[in-house]
């Protein structure tokens, strides 16, 4: 045994193993080994990712109004697997342009970005923007109001539009500026309308041509107001007694309301004129008293509405008998003013008595001379 131990057979034999089970080892790695290997290769492959991402400019824009680029770009990113993926969940990055260095006019200017990790390549489209840079101008206008009328249900009418604020600060290129036309709101009103509009409406700053104006409004927005009635008038009101009276009893009515607005299609304004009866009823009254009576009830159908819908009348009882009493007192005073008359013709008649008289007296003198 000792003799096979010592032999060079035998260490060339457990040579030969140990290099057979190393081979195997090396070539049959194990499953720790296999983990650590796909991890390796899985941060090592390169994939893409595609992100849309804003644009932002870098310039004076309290003395310049920039035009021309948009307001983001695409740009895609390409690097290790897991690099790439914590850029596009995190967005760490940011494009601009840079247009510090550029004088007013029309510029082509790259597109650039920062914050990207250097292991990472990119590609941003568009490359280049062009660029209109014009020195600022600000200016307020009015706000008008244009709607259509057509939606407004039959038979009634708008009112001014009412708009809060009644005016708004543009911003823009001096040479748009220029351009403006108008300042306007477009409410769309529901058909059929019958009741108020009331709305935010968004504000445009249209040219000669119908054509938005690439400008800045503050507020963007305005309160509009429409109101939408029927057509309305004011008209006179006359009180007219109605209902048997007793006998020896008249009335008169008074009120507070002297005149009231009527509401209705044009057609039925002109067919109302310019004043309206109220029949008052007056049967079972024997006292001064109130009525208040319905518009509504009086013109039946006449208008739609009026203001006020209640008028309030005094109705005052006049004693027939009593008035006629003082007509005969009135009538004997007259009689005695005859009588006054009849006095003076009496002291006339005396008068020419005495004159009589007295012609007589001086043919008397005249025969008593002959």
């Amino acid at each position: 045994m000792k003799k096979i131990i010592n032999s060079n057979y035998f260490y060339a034999f457990i040579s030969l193993c140990g290099a057979l089970w190393l081979f195997f080892m090396v070539s049959t790695p194990g499953v720790g080994s296999t983990r650590d290997s796909n991890q390796s290769s899985q941060s090592t492959v390169n994939t893409k990712a595609t992100m849309t991402v804003p644009l932002q400019i870098q310039a004076n824009t309290d003395a310049y109004y920039i035009t021309g680029y948009p307001q983001s770009v695409k740009i895609t990113i390409e690097g290790p697997s897991a690099l790439v993926t914590a850029t596009k969940n995190t967005q760490n990055f940011s494009t601009f342009l840079n247009l510090r260095k550029y004088l007013p006019g029309k510029h082509k200017v790259r597109i650039q970005q920062t914050g990207l990790n250097s292991e990472l390549t990119y590609n941003i489209k568009p490359k280049y923007v062009t660029v209109n840079i014009q020195k600022k101008v600000s200016k307020t206008f009015d706000v008008d109001v244009e709607y259509s009328k057509s939606s407004l249900a039959s038979g009634y009418d708008a009112s001014k539009p009412i708009v809060s604020p009644q005016s708004v600060r543009v911003t823009g290129a001096a040479s748009d500026i220029k351009k403006i036309d108008k300042v306007v709101v477009k409410p769309i009103l529901p058909k059929g309308i019958k009741t108020t509009f009331d709305q935010e409406v968004l504000v445009q700053a249209l040219d000669k041509k119908g054509k938005t104006l690439n400008v800045t409004l503050d507020p963007q927005t305005v309160h509009v107001k429409i109101p939408i009635n029927l057509p309305s008038k004011k008209v006179s009101i006359n009180f007219t007694q109605q209902g048997n009276s007793p006998s020896g009893m008249s009335f008169s009515f008074n009120s507070d309301t002297s005149s009231i607005m009527v509401f209705g299609t044009q057609k039925q304004l002109d067919e109302i004129g310019d004043s309206i009866d109220i029949p008052v009823d007056i049967s079972g009254v024997t006292s001064n008293t109130k009525h208040s009576i319905n518009i509504a009830d009086v013109l039946k159908g006449q208008i739609g509405s009026s203001d006020p819908d209640m008028v309030l009348v005094n109705i005052t009882v006049n004693n027939s008998s009593g008035g006629s009493s003082n007509g005969n007192s009135t009538s004997n005073n007259g009689n005695n003013g005859s009588n006054t008359n009849n006095g003076n013709n009496s002291n006339s008649s005396n008068g020419n008595n005495n004159s009589n008289s007295s012609n007589n007296e001086e043919n008397n003198e005249n025969n008593n001379e002959d």
